[in-house]
């Protein structure tokens, strides 16, 4: 009797093949069988995959020495199913993205805060260097402040702001302003609560965050009634608020530059020796000279100006310090240098401006000139010009004539 021919079974043939229980010889794209019949040729999987996922159950079966196993059913193209039991690794060649795959539960959530990481992009390559033109005091707020404000939420927060305010300012009439002008408002609400929170504990852990976020806050609350048209106050009472912010921050500053002079991070003290450097002074230009000596005449006359002995001495301080403001600026220095002029003045004078005292309000005009040095600073931009008008408003006419200076610098006079 005639052996029976033997040959090795093969599930790599064509569907139609399989259908009709006949050998698929397993030519591409069509067999011999389908082609003789004219008829569609279809495999129901590649011969790569096929091949790598019937090495892949092999190699999973032999590897008995992995403790997890799993059972895995296995569906053939004939429509019958066997389980075999495998370690539950997914193989590199059927999944080339397991190299990445750290083989943990993650616990990130899917929100990644795309918004947030926008801003602290701009703030990084942008904001920073509106803070200051002295290069040497900006450049820390791009290295240092954001790895340390990883740490002080607040100042997180307060650079958040600072960058939403400045992207509204660049968008202007955009379709993404209001979302800008929103998220500054939510960062800077969160700002301001955690910060007053720090204030009742002034460290030497904190001192650098305080320090950083004092200018910060000042040009956020430059910044803000600007950009966002919400003013709650006259242009002169919000100066005022300004001006007491600073003296407030000024006030935290003191009592931390001891920590801050002596911190073991050089980035620290060498911004404190760049903000109190000084420069030589040269002489105060003599058209200044002569428009100030003015002011003076104006304050000495008591019966003009209604002020008694002690109110005059404060305000001819006052009249000093924009001379000396003057002087600093003619010399070279860094224009954030005018925003001292507010910590300096007597408080009696703030409520003189809060009274709308004409010879108060004179001295702030005058001021005005100053910040209009700056006005080419996005936060700075409009505020002079604001204030002057406001000023002018509400002085007689009898002493709109002693703010000429100011209207002229600002070109608000014909």
């Amino acid at each position: 009797m005639r052996s029976r021919r033997t040959h090795t079974k093969s599930r790599l043939g064509c569907v139609q093949c399989k259908q009709r229980r006949i050998k698929c010889d397993e030519q591409r794209p069509v067999c011999k069988n389908c082609f003789r019949h004219n008829i569609d040729c279809v495999y129901s999987v590649s011969p790569v995959k096929s091949r790598l996922l019937a090495q892949n159950a092999t190699t999973q079966l032999s590897a008995s020495s992995v403790p997890s196993v799993e059972s895995t059913t296995i569906v053939t193209d004939n429509g019958t199913s066997s389980h075999t039991t495998s370690p539950s690794i997914v193989s590199a060649e059927s999944d080339p993205l397991i190299i990445l795959d750290p083989q943990r539960d993650g616990s990130l959530p899917a929100d990644l805060h795309l918004r947030d990481l926008e801003l602290m992009h701009h703030y990084c390559l942008e904001s920073y260097k509106t803070i200051s033109q002295d290069a040497e005091f900006a450049q820390p707020f791009q290295r240092e402040v954001p790895k340390i404000a990883v740490s002080h939420p607040f100042l997180m927060h307060g650079i958040l702001a600072m960058s939403s305010l400045h992207l509204a300012y660049l968008s202007k009439n955009g379709d993404r302003v209001n979302e800008y002008v929103e998220l500054a408002a939510g960062h800077q609400t969160l700002a301001l609560a955690l910060f007053r929170k720090e204030l009742d504990n002034i460290t030497p852990s904190n001192s650098a965050a305080l320090f950083v976020f004092s200018s910060i806050a000042t040009v956020l609350a430059f910044a803000s009634p600007q950009i966002t048209g919400m003013h709650s106050f006259s242009p002169i009472d919000e100066m005022l608020q300004i001006s007491t912010l600073c003296r407030g921050l000024a006030e935290i500053l003191q009592k931390s530059r001891g920590w801050m002079a002596n911190s073991s991070d050089s980035w620290v003290t060498d911004m404190v020796s760049t903000r109190h450097r000084s420069a030589e002074m040269q002489p105060l230009p003599a058209d200044i000279g002569a428009k100030l000596s003015s002011v003076y005449k104006l304050n000495a006359d008591l019966t003009r100006t209604g002020f008694n002995i002690e109110e005059a001495v404060a305000c001819e301080e006052a009249i000093a310090a924009l001379s000396r403001s003057f002087q600093q600026l003619h010399s070279g220095y860094d224009s954030i240098t005018l925003f001292r002029w507010p910590i300096v003045i007597k408080p009696i004078l703030f409520t003189h401006m809060r009274d709308r005292r004409p010879m108060a309000l004179v001295v702030l005009a005058h001021f005005c000139i100053l910040l209009h040095k700056v006005d080419d600073r996005w936060w700075v931009e409009g505020w002079p010009r604001l204030l002057v008008r406001s000023i002018y408003d509400v002085l007689d006419v009898s002493w709109r004539e002693h703010i000429r200076w100011p209207m002229e610098a600002l070109g608000l006079l014909p």
